[in-house]
């Protein structure tokens, strides 16, 4: 009887052993894994997913609003929401407050892309992070910090002289920088307007700036009847101010779209 109490006695403690190590403090899950943000890469206005922290569309306001886009976990059953912080302190390591939470696995929404739009201004410069939190209410560390500088957008675009057609091989696109102030570069960006929601990019450059209003870029030459088949288009001119892609610190801005339609005579 004795070496069967011993023999129930080790089974008992082998068994609080188990359990305990499945079930380490007070039961809950541990935080989830922080979040890895996209980093941005330089020039990366010139790819189209323009990936990390970038100006982003933002109708009817003065200024862009500014994008974020990060990894998503493998698992995310798990998961609730994720944090998204701001500061605006000058060298980015204090007052940060979050500025929304974003739910996962909601229809028609990107779990991984949050665009601020909340209260922003040119020339002040925003640092993020992101954490997510999962159904325990247990919040990951942050993610890396990366930081934001909204310019002056380009205005008053104008094609072939304000001309909505192009039937000729020459197109001179202009723009300017009302307040006089110019970037180093600009991006021209003109997309095929498909449809409302598909805008494939076909003609991409880098323009240095002139450091004059206004600034103008010209292409010609049958070549363009290569490029630009007949139907719709857009066209708008991104701003490209300091980069440092180390510390991931950028700043720029995004014009508005401007609508042309190619149709060449016979």
């Amino acid at each position: 009887m004795m070496k069967l109490k011993k023999s129930l006695y080790f089974v008992w403690i082998i068994l609080l052993l188990v359990i305990s190590c499945k079930n380490p403090g007070s039961g809950k899950s541990q935080p989830p894994p922080r979040v890895e943000m996209v980093l941005r890469t330089a020039g990366a206005d010139t790819l189209d997913g323009e990936p990390g922290i970038d100006a982003a569309e933002n109708i009817g306001a003065a200024v862009n609003g500014i994008q974020l886009m990060w990894y998503n976990p493998v698992k995310t059953a798990e998961l609730d929401h994720y944090n998204i912080y701001r500061s605006e302190d000058p060298a980015g390591l204090i007052n940060f407050n979050v500025i929304a939470e974003k739910k996962l696995n909601q229809a028609g929404s990107i779990d991984s892309l949050f665009i601020d739009t909340q209260d922003l201004q040119k020339n002040v410069r925003y640092y993020y992070f992101v954490t997510v939190v999962n159904k325990d209410k247990l919040e990951s560390d942050p993610s890396d910090t990366l930081s934001y500088q909204l310019l002056e957008r380009a205005a008053n675009l104008s094609l072939n002289g304000n001309s909505t057609v192009v039937s000729q091989p020459q197109m001179e696109f202009e723009w300017w920088m009302n307040s006089g102030q110019t970037p180093d570069q600009y991006i021209l960006r003109v997309e095929a307007f498909v449809s409302e929601d598909f805008h494939p990019v076909v003609y991409l450059k880098i323009i240095k700036s002139t450091y004059q209003s206004p600034q103008s870029y010209l292409l010609s030459g049958d070549w363009l009847k290569q490029v630009f088949a007949d139907g719709k288009y857009r066209w708008r001119i991104d701003c490209v101010g300091a980069e440092n892609t180390e510390e991931q610190f950028f700043s720029g801005s995004e014009s508005e779209w401007a609508v042309f339609t190619v149709k060449w005579s016979n």
